[in-house]
């Protein structure tokens, strides 16, 4: 099973990309100056932001011993989505920026691909453990 971080400071990751999509939500009228702009670029910036909000969440529930881990996915889609529903929330109050529901889905598609990346890297990953050490 593939562990980012072991022991009491599994929740140091999650916790850290938080605090920093917290920080760029604070930013007034954050454009990117024309770059990156594409239909849509608004919405899967919230998705990039929060793949790995859904990744390390996941990731850090694997030591966390009051976690059953038949409930691993939804706890992380509920902590997840708490965490995007509060940053859109945020934001209501940062000038500039406002409360958008796309961009709620948005974040709860990143922390679902971000989860779900974390499960089929940890299925693989054991995989090819086998496939190496019977060789």
């Amino acid at each position: 099973m593939i562990k980012i971080v072991r022991g009491s400071c599994a929740w140091c990751l999650p916790c850290a990309w938080a605090f920093l999509i917290f920080v760029l939500s604070s930013i007034p009228h954050l454009s990117t100056n024309g770059q990156f702009t594409f239909t849509l670029s608004d919405k899967f910036a919230h998705l990039l932001a929060f793949m790995p909000l859904g990744f390390f969440i996941y990731s850090a529930q694997q030591e966390w011993p009051l976690v059953d881990r038949r409930f691993s996915f939804k706890l992380t889609m509920v902590f997840g989505l708490l965490y995007g529903l509060s940053d859109e929330i945020h934001q209501i109050f940062v000038p500039g920026r406002y409360f958008d529901i796309f961009d709620f889905i948005a974040d709860g598609i990143g922390v679902y691909l971000g989860a779900v990346s974390f499960v089929l890297l940890n299925k693989y990953s054991r995989q090819l453990v086998k496939i190496t050490t019977h060789e």
